[in-house]
């Protein structure tokens, strides 16, 4: 796992006290985060209206990703599987928005669970782009969202037992 200061090293990219706090924030979590979940995690004097400008900043600079719950509540996401694409497809220049940049940056699956809300990203499930796109069609982006029980949630539960029925 990469801290902050590496991400933004590697990356080439201008760290400010805000960025670096809430990549912290996010680099340390497992799961993608809602914008409540990051201000919980900050100190309490971080506004509301900072976070929405950095995560907007981290996603703009491919530091991070979203994602769009079943609440239809974005979540957010460090992008560690995606550090060496990124590194050789736009952090050794100046970063781009280009649209095959975009892509190139966040391309796998997110599973949500359905008992628990919790989303994962499935780092090693990328979708696949066929030859049936039409030449004039530009893909911004792939989202494929799967939906299920997490390894937590589909455990069976243990029967109860009473010790007066046997």
């Amino acid at each position: 796992m990469h801290t902050s200061s590496q991400i933004f090293q590697e990356a080439g990219l201008k760290p400010t006290q805000s960025r670096l706090e809430v990549t912290g924030v996010l680099a340390q979590s497992e799961y993608p985060m809602t914008h409540q979940d990051i201000l919980k995690e900050l100190p309490e004097s971080f506004d509301r209206v900072t976070l929405y400008r950095v995560l907007d900043w981290l996603l703009t600079n491919g530091v991070i990703h979203r994602i769009a719950g079943e609440d239809r509540t974005w979540r957010f996401h460090i992008n560690n599987s995606d550090l060496t694409n990124k590194q050789t497809t736009r952090y050794n220049s100046t970063p781009t928005t280009s649209k095959s940049n975009k892509l190139n940056q966040h391309s796998h699956a997110h599973f949500q669970c359905e008992n628990c809300g919790k989303m994962f990203c499935l780092n090693d499930v990328h979708p696949k782009l066929t030859n049936d796109i039409p030449p004039d069609f530009v893909v911004d982006s792939i989202e494929i969202n799967i939906k299920g029980k997490c390894v937590n949630c589909a455990k069976p539960l243990e029967p109860l037992v009473n010790p007066d029925h046997r």
